[in-house]
C-alpha cells in the first residue's frame, strides 16, 4: 500500500514518485538480537575480587554475541572501554586513554562471516595504569561499547554496564 504524502529526504525536491512510495516490512525483532558482557579478570580469567593491587596486570573483557540473519548485512568497527570514575579525590579517565590506541577496538567486523557473531576482545591491562594511592583510590568503573558503520558518523548501536566499584591500591 503506498505511503501518501511521503517527502523523501534523498529527493525532497521531487513532489512524487510516479505512483508514491511503500514502506519496506522489516522482519520482526528475532531478526536482530544482542547480548553484551564487560568483564574485569585476572590473568587466569577468575574475578580479582573489588580489591586489585595497582602492580598487578588485570584482563578487560568485552564480549557480544549477535543473533539473527540482519547481522549479515551490517559490517563497521567496535569500540569497547572502561569508563573510572573517581569516588573521593583523584582524576577520572576512560581507560583507552591510557592504553595504546586501538587495543580495545575490534575494527573490520563484517557480520557476513559466521564466526563474526561471537565478538571477543581482551586486553591485559599493564601494572601501574590504573592509579591509586596509600589508602586506596576507589572507582565506579563502567563499561561501554559502540558499533560504527560508517567514518566519522554517530554509532548505529551504543550500551553500557555498571561493573560496580573497584578499588586499586
Amino acid at each position: 500500500m503506498a505511503i501518501e504524502g511521503f517527502i523523501s529526504q534523498c529527493w525532497p525536491d521531487d513532489p512524487d514518485y510516479l505512483d508514491g512510495v511503500v514502506e519496506l516490512s522489516v522482519p520482526p525483532s528475532t531478526a536482530l538480537e544482542a547480548y553484551w558482557d564487560a568483564d574485569i579478570v585476572d590473568q587466569n580469567g577468575v574475578d580479582p575480587g573489588t580489591i586489585i593491587k595497582v602492580t598487578d596486570p588485570f584482563l578487560v573483557r568485552f564480549r557480544v554475541e549477535l543473533r539473527g540473519d540482519l547481522w549479515h548485512c551490517i559490517h563497521g568497527d567496535w569500540c569497547f572501554d572502561l569508563k573510572f570514575t573517581t569516588i573521593g579525590e583523584g582524576p577520572n579517565f576512560d581507560l583507552s586513554k591510557k592504553l595504546d590506541p586501538g587495543v580495545l577496538d575490534k575494527t573490520g567486523w563484517n557480520g557476513c562471516k559466521a564466526e563474526d557473531r561471537c565478538i571477543e576482545v581482551k586486553y591485559t591491562v599493564p601494572a601501574g595504569t590504573v592509579p591509586g594511592d596509600l589508602c586506596g583510590s576507589l572507582y565506579e568503573v563502567g563499561a561501554t561499547f559502540a558499533l560504527r558503520c560508517c567514518e566519522d558518523e554517530r554509532p548505529i548501536l551504543v550500551g553500557f554496564e555498571a561493573i560496580e566499584e573497584r578499588e586499586f591500591y
